[in-house]
């Protein structure tokens, strides 16, 4: 399902997802919530003024949503409440917290990075009705890491 704040953007997205050969779908937000296990939000002209597109009620529990368009100050995807209820996770919880979706988060708020839970510095999911919020702000090193990784394996020569 595909949610956007133009209904008609959103339309065509699903369109050009479904003649790619995807089941997809423009969909009004209460209704995906209502039947997402995870959720990806990439809402990158989203200011702190801005509506959201998401609210805390709607979230189903056990859900996960990756955000991804909250990459600098000021910019926000998701509602204070939102975070306050969730287990939260992200790529480097400093950058997170001044640039991410989770500078929306409480200031107590634990943010924990995927090494620190695969390394039990931290805990993961504690259950499946958790939700959890996952705080992609972006490490340039790890995108530059993982494309060299990529051209590597398509044999391109550097």
């Amino acid at each position: 399902m595909v949610v956007g704040r133009d209904k008609a953007r959103a339309g065509q997205l699903a369109d050009l997802l479904t003649a790619q050969g995807h089941d997809a779908r423009a969909a009004d937000a209460e209704e995906a919530c209502a039947q997402a296990d995870v959720t990806a939000t990439a809402t990158t002209t989203a200011q702190a003024d801005t509506p959201p597109l998401l609210e805390a009620p709607w979230v189903r529990p056990g859900t996960h949503i990756s955000c991804m368009g909250a990459d600098a100050p000021g910019k926000r995807e998701l509602l204070p409440e939102l975070l306050a209820s969730a287990s939260l996770f992200c790529d480097l919880p400093e950058q997170a917290r001044r640039m991410g979706v989770s500078q929306q988060a409480p200031a107590d708020a634990v943010l924990s990075a995927p090494g620190d839970i695969l390394t039990a510095r931290a805990p993961g999911r504690d259950g499946g009705d958790d939700v959890t919020v996952f705080d992609s702000s972006g490490i340039g090193l790890q995108d530059l890491y993982l494309g060299l990784a990529l051209l590597k394996k398509m044999d391109v020569a550097l």
